[in-house]
């Protein structure tokens, strides 16, 4: 697929060199799971996951959903060790990509493709589904064949707001919990992800670019460009953000985006950002490659206990990379890597 294409190739140009700003200690060899020390434990749930996870969301510590890009959501309430198909997709060449929950029971999912495969296919384009019983049943909401939904957030009001991808993004509104949707703003370039702190709105986007609202997401303009081809993940915890720019470096604003700092520039690629408390940030992604043409790319996490100053990095070459997360406490959460799933604890 294109966009599979697409992916391949920023994840490529990630890998380029720059001026690192903060060293990390690289583990040569790599560790193994279970994994300890005095920051942080990690521990294998279950290496039968559900396949081609793109994204995975827990309550606590024994329920948790997760999203496909086959078009699947599935479910445990076993702390990760087993999972039961709730929903499959109907509609093919159509994947899903963020979930996303305002509160115990309400969730949404969002998905979809502008390109498809084979002679005369013709593209799904975007979906939004909803659910109001934690993640059991699910309903589409939103089919738009135009676009394809990337990222969902929700302001401070309940709002709601899904971003879809494509040489022109496109941020879309709902009022009234995803029963109607509408655009409301467009840009020239790829979005990525979409947030919200307290009433500030946050987009990233395509070179460096970073769309912020200060009015609950009522209009958008482009407040910062990082140095970059690309930014991607970005959280807040309190008034301490981060976001990750080429799947390499990581920055950090503390007056909600106005400013951004450089706070760490790895070798090796990050994909998801944690901040945990105003603190504690865990960066997790891939380590070095085995070598040879049927080599592998180690699991890594990096971890900063004084809100990104200094870093500490741990390698794992038992694993793959890990791309997707989702912390129900500031000291626990899950990991996904391939069809692994582990648990974190940070001390």
């Amino acid at each position: 697929m294109k966009k599979a294409l697409y992916i391949s190739f920023l994840n490529l140009l990630a890998i380029a060199g720059c001026n690192k700003d903060a060293e990390i200690p690289t583990a040569v060899a790599g560790e193994r799971l279970p994994f300890e020390n005095s920051n942080i434990k990690l521990e294998l749930v279950t290496s039968s996951a559900p396949s081609s996870m793109r994204d995975i969301y827990f309550f606590n510590a024994s329920i948790g959903l997760a999203i496909t890009y086959d078009g699947g959501i599935y479910k445990t309430t076993d702390n990760g060790a087993t999972w039961t198909l709730k929903y499959s997709n109907s509609t093919p060449n159509q994947p899903f990509y963020q979930i996303y929950f305002t509160n115990a029971n309400v969730g949404y999912v969002v998905g979809g493709s502008t390109s498809c495969s084979g002679t005369g296919c013709i593209p799904p384009g975007g979906v939004i589904l909803k659910s109001t019983d934690a993640g059991n049943n699910w309903i589409i909401v939103l089919q738009d064949p135009s676009v394809e939904f990337i990222s969902i957030s929700a302001n401070s009001i309940g709002d709601l707001f899904a971003i879809s991808n494509g040489t022109k993004g496109r941020i879309s509104k709902s009022i009234n919990d995803g029963i109607t949707w509408t655009t409301i703003d467009s840009t020239t370039f790829h979005l990525g992800k979409i947030t919200f702190n307290n009433n500030f709105g946050f987009c990233t986007g395509m070179e460096g670019k970073i769309l912020k609202s200060s009015d609950d997401g009522t209009t958008w303009t482009v407040a910062t460009t990082l140095i970059s081809l690309y930014a991607t993940d970005l959280k807040f915890n309190g008034d301490n953000g981060f976001c990750i720019t080429d799947n390499q470096r990581v920055y950090k604003t503390t007056d909600n985006g106005n400013n951004w700092t450089q706070k760490l520039d790895s070798e090796f690629s990050s994909y998801i950002l944690n901040p945990l408390t105003t603190s504690s940030c865990l960066v997790f992604g891939a380590g070095q490659y085995t070598g040879g043409d049927f080599g592998t790319w180690y699991g890594a996490v990096r971890q900063t206990k004084n809100a990104g100053d200094e870093w500490t990095e741990t390698q794992f070459n038992d694993i793959e990379p890990i791309r997707y997360t989702s912390f129900y406490s500031a000291t626990k959460g899950y990991a996904a890597s391939g069809t692994k799933l582990i648990e974190v604890t940070v001390k």
